[in-house]
């Protein structure tokens, strides 16, 4: 295992120890008492930010390290990507956390199949533990085999697009070439150098964007801002002012709906738990009031992590809960009553379509000189 990779999972176990819990006893949510919460030191300024950055900054030295070392390794062929006989396009972040990456994808995965192509995505399926990879996804796949996000978008897409789930994503990638896909989306796969890609899409979070500009684990960055200036297209999602360069998309809000039958339609203006499983639950809390719900509170297990049964069961005993679409298909089966699903749609501009359509052109000419240089 990398020096990175070693960071990377320190980072991991620490966010999974300051997710929010529910007191069953008396339904209250308690927080583990830490010193600083990652939030506080990546994304707010105040003295104890300060100190512990201080602490951290030869972290994130030897992280953009070894990091550095692992890119020029690459570029210059001494450890090889391999290519394969699709467009790779990424579609990927350079910060930790939720960016809007997976409703994004979804758009793109359905502009490919309306633009002719035939699209496949190819995602390492975090937290799903398959015995066979590569493991190609159905809309019945279980969330514990193929993870949370590759099976909310193989729901989202159908029979539009081709899903696949691989730690190694150039055998996956692989897999679904020889099913016929001829563009493959690489989810959350920037740093994921081993697969030759011929496009890169960067998504920011609008409300976030860099943080206080640090690389993990002082700061947010997985890669520094200069990277930016690298890649093909930088997305940012919401917020009040859009990067100069970058396309904005909005994330249109569609109505919770009930999760299951035995569910009735939610009244307006109803009071409602929060269930958010990801990098920025308070993204979702603000998106639920904003539609004019009232907040009991938060359900958060961490990004990617689920709420136990009986405490969603006693959660729903007071108020409805209202969860995001990621967690949702890790409940699709539950038959506890008062869940409801909060669905969203990325919404683009017609700049991005054109770009994106020059961005696909482009991609397919360079996988053509390729294959003419390889026969």
């Amino acid at each position: 295992m990398s020096t990175a990779q070693i960071v990377l999972r320190h980072l991991n176990l620490q966010l999974a120890t300051l997710r929010l819990r529910l007191n069953p006893a008396r339904l209250e949510i308690k927080e583990p008492c830490m010193p600083l919460n990652p939030d506080d030191l990546w994304y707010e300024k105040n003295k104890k930010a300060k100190f512990f950055l201080l602490l951290l900054w030869p972290l994130s030295l030897l992280f953009g390290t070894v990091s550095a070392l692992r890119r020029f390794f690459y570029r210059h062929g001494m450890i090889k990507s391999q290519s394969i006989k699709a467009a790779v396009i990424i579609v990927g972040g350079i910060t930790v956390g939720g960016s809007g990456k997976t409703p994004l994808s979804i758009a793109l995965l359905k502009k490919l199949k309306a633009m002719g192509y035939t699209p496949g995505l190819i995602s390492r399926g975090y937290k799903g533990k398959s015995d066979i990879y590569p493991l190609l996804v159905s809309k019945d796949t279980p969330a514990e085999l193929c993870g949370d996000e590759p099976l909310l978008i193989k729901r989202s897409v159908l029979d539009e697009a081709m899903v696949a789930v691989d730690p190694n994503r150039v055998r996956g990638a692989k897999a679904l070439c020889e099913k016929g896909c001829d563009v493959i989306l690489s989810d959350d796969g920037m740093q994921h150098y081993s697969l030759r890609r011929d496009a890169e899409i960067v998504v920011l979070d609008g409300q976030r964007l860099l943080g206080n500009g640090f690389l993990l684990p002082a700061g947010p960055l997985r890669e520094g801002k200069w990277r930016l200036k690298t890649c093909d297209m930088v997305v940012c999602n919401g917020g009040n002012a859009t990067p100069t360069g970058a396309h904005r998309m909005d994330l249109k809000l569609i109505y919770p709906q009930p999760l299951n039958k035995n569910t009735a339609p939610l009244a307006p203006k109803s009071k409602v738990w929060v269930l958010a499983g990801i990098g920025n639950p308070n993204r979702v809390r603000d998106s639920v009031k904003s539609l004019g719900f009232e907040i009991a509170g938060m359900l958060t297990p961490g990004d990617h992590g689920k709420v136990k049964l009986d405490d969603l069961t006693l959660a729903t005993s007071t108020h409805p809960v209202v969860m995001t679409a990621k967690d949702a298909v890790k409940y699709s089966k539950c038959d506890v009553s008062g869940l409801y699903v909060l669905e969203v749609k990325a919404a683009l501009s017609q700049d991005f379509d054109d770009a994106f359509r020059s961005l696909v052109k482009n991609s397919l000419q360079q996988l053509a000189k390729r294959v003419k240089l390889d026969n």
